[in-house]
């Protein structure tokens, strides 16, 4: 697709966030701790809506990087910034987790801390992650 080639850092980006939030996952299927568990699942499946939202949707749909970003390179610019701030940005996400740890437990219930994929969305659209301008 014609899109797809006008960002020079948008497989990249999604490739390094990919790997971060499966990194994540990954502790939250091996670890002991059930809260902990949860917190490493939940940060994982935030930064995989993240990337979706802000990587692969936008890149197959036309118009809508240069609505949000005016152009292709100011865009490969801010993901570039996001790949070069990595603790920043996680740590944005743990921030939401730790305000949230209560409701997000609630909601979980006693379901495999993998569920949390169904709502960790919702988290991250109520805070936004924001990608540092330096």
């Amino acid at each position: 697709m014609e899109t797809q080639t006008k960002s020079l850092f948008a497989k990249a980006h999604e490739a390094f966030w990919d790997a971060k939030a499966e990194k994540f996952i990954d502790k939250s299927l091996n670890g002991f701790d059930r809260e902990e568990n949860i917190k490493n699942a939940f940060i994982g499946y935030v930064l995989m809506d993240w990337v979706y939202d802000v990587n692969t949707e936008l890149i197959n749909l036309p118009g809508q990087i240069t609505g949000c970003w005016d152009s292709y390179e100011k865009y490969d610019q801010w993901l570039l910034r996001s790949m070069l701030h990595p603790k920043k940005i996680i740590k944005q996400v743990k921030k939401i987790y730790k305000q949230n740890a209560e409701e997000i437990t609630r909601l979980l219930g006693d379901d495999d801390p993998s569920y949390v994929n169904d709502f960790s969305a919702d988290f991250y659209y109520c805070n936004g992650i924001d990608v540092p301008d330096k």
